[in-house]
């Protein structure tokens, strides 16, 4: 058996009373819950919701400078 880690993200449509995408990020971060089956072939060992960018402003983006040639 092979243990591998994926990746996987999801998008969700909520319906909330905060008028804050800072709060629903946050509430849906420590309260909710995301739950995945085994298959026949594989079982599931850990999920995680993993912190969002949005919420936590320490996690940045490096972003990489392209230099276009004129030609």
């Amino acid at each position: 058996m092979k243990y591998e880690t994926l990746c996987i993200m999801v998008r969700v449509t909520v319906h909330a009373d905060h008028t804050s995408m800072s709060d629903m990020i946050g509430e849906i971060e420590s309260q909710s819950s995301l739950m995945m089956s085994d298959t026949a072939n594989i079982n599931i060992l850990e999920t995680e919701i993993l912190l969002s960018r949005i919420r936590n402003p320490k996690l940045t983006r490096h972003e990489k400078s392209f230099i276009v040639p004129h030609g």
